[in-house]
């Protein structure tokens, strides 16, 4: 048996798909992707058969599937994606193939797959940066798995053999505010006494995700500065019907972006700040547009003759999430290039609605909203697809909210006109609100994790609907700002560079 390439994918299919997935096979290969196809590596028939094909997929990196009716028809393919998901492989289905009700196995059905029905090249690039995604990320987790933990032994003979070095370190530690802690180090180490130990702030990585085990890394926490925020908002301004504006994190140089007869709202600011995305929606449908802040310039970037709501660019700037519906059908959360091309079903479920996705700051991970009319619980699920994670019973949202870098979560919770912005960690932790009173809503973090812009409205005893202004506030909830003055409804505020 010829010894497959490391690291590979272990590729699953039906006979009957022989010719289509040689031509896969050759693509990806000409893409980089290390592959093991049995039909290379196996005498079909052979004793070994099966115990070399169940060799091979504890050995993958992942395990591609390649999905058609016959494939979903075959015993083999069932049991390979079974073994694959007891030895815990990442699984990535792609459609190449008839329909979906007769291609996809029910248990891939929660996958987000490639579908290379449509567009073949596009599809195969699609799967190859997905692969080589994957490759990256495992590496990274092996690596810091086999990094050896170094300890350092400290005696006085030591010290007294670097004594110098050791001084002069010393020293530099006193002139920045050490000279007690110094002294101790030096009194207890020659008198053979524990070293006392300084208090250090640990950031916990919390990782919800059964795709890959938690990475934790100790840091010293400083204390900097509050400083003052930076960026630009973007929301929806109600001056004739709604439309888009924008203004600067102290309040100032407000803009307004669209004038149109139709609606325009749910902006969001691109990576580099140089554009806004947003809504327009006519009659019951709507279309994504893109607005350049430098020229002025105006995209259309849907053409999908549906609802589609909540769109927000990835943070490498090559894809966008929004929510779709169509007609009275439960909504869905979608994926398009980052120019609007190849849009597609990311993620759904029957009988709930999927929506208001957010990214994740390295953009690998979603976090969204799963629910009913006003009632939702907040998931999180790996991009390139996998289980989603609920982040806490105790949530129950209308759905908008946003991740910081600093890997916080901020939403809003409440019954009507009696809304409060909360903010939790990743795993659900330390859940609590921030916001004080107002009917405080819309919540979305400062691109450096330090604030919270929202909606707040100013009389909340009349339930008056035109009250609503922007705020920020700090992630702690002090420090309160409002940032408008209008007597019309100013929501839905996006923070961005």
């Amino acid at each position: 048996m010829a010894s497959a390439p490391a690291p590979y994918f272990f590729v699953s299919y039906s006979r009957e798909d022989t010719n289509l997935q040689q031509r896969i096979i050759a693509e990806l290969r000409s893409r980089g992707i290390g592959l093991w196809v049995d039909i290379e590596n196996l005498i079909p028939g052979s004793p070994a058969w099966e115990r070399e094909i169940e060799r091979s997929i504890r050995g993958a990196e992942g395990i591609i599937v390649l999905l058609s009716p016959d494939s979903n028809d075959s015993e083999w393919v069932r049991r390979e994606i079974s073994f694959a998901e007891q030895n815990e492989k990442r699984i990535f289905p792609v459609l190449i193939k008839g329909d979906e009700d007769d291609s996809i196995p029910l248990r891939l059905s929660d996958h987000q797959r490639v579908d290379l029905r449509s567009n073949f090249n596009n599809g195969l690039d699609q799967l190859a940066n997905a692969l080589k995604h994957h490759l990256g990320v495992t590496a990274v987790i092996k690596r810091k798995k086999e990094e050896p933990k170094k300890s350092i032994s400290i005696t006085p003979a030591n010290l007294r053999k670097f004594g110098l070095p050791g001084l002069i370190a010393l020293i530099g530690l006193a002139c920045i505010g050490g000279l007690v802690l110094a002294g101790r180090f030096i009194y207890s180490v020659l008198n053979n006494r524990p070293t006392p130990t300084p208090s250090i702030l640990t950031t916990p990585t919390n990782t919800p995700f059964a795709t890959a085990p938690a990475i934790t890394e100790t840091t010293v926490v400083i204390d900097q500065p509050l400083g003052e925020p930076t960026g630009r908002i973007v929301y929806t301004c109600q001056i004739q019907g709604d439309e888009v504006c924008i203004i600067k994190a102290d309040g100032s140089g407000m803009q307004r972006l669209t004038n149109t007869p139709l609606a325009n709202f749910n902006a969001s600011l691109s990576p580099d700040g140089s554009s806004v995305i947003y809504v327009m929606k006519e009659g019951d449908n709507s279309e994504i547009y893109e607005l350049n802040l430098g020229n002025g310039q105006i995209h259309q970037l849907t053409s999908l003759k549906k609802y589609v709501s909540t769109p927000e660019i990835s943070p490498d700037n090559k894809y966008i999430l929004f929510t779709y519906r169509a007609g009275q059908n439960t909504s869905q959360i979608w994926v398009m290039n980052r120019d609007g091309s190849h849009p597609q079903k990311w993620y759904s479920v029957s009988g709930r609605d999927i929506h208001d996705g957010t990214w994740s700051p390295d953009g690998t991970k979603v976090l969204f909203a799963m629910g009913r009319n006003n009632s939702n619980k907040l998931y999180i699920m790996d991009f390139q697809g996998g289980s989603p994670q609920e982040v806490s019973a105790a949530i129950d949202t209308r759905g908008h909210s946003d991740w910081s870098i600093g890997n916080l979560i901020t939403l809003d919770m409440g019954g009507e006109f009696l809304h409060e912005v909360y903010v939790t960690n990743l795993d659900g932790s330390n859940l609590h609100q921030v916001s004080k009173g107002n009917n405080a809503q819309g919540e979305s973090f400062s691109p450096d994790g330090k604030w919270i812009t929202f909606t707040a409205y100013t009389n909340v005893a009349t339930k008056d609907q035109s009250s609503c202004e922007i705020y920020i506030m700090r992630v702690d909830g002090t420090d309160v700002r409002r940032l408008t003055t209008n007597g019309y409804c100013d929501y839905q505020p996006r923070w961005g560079p």
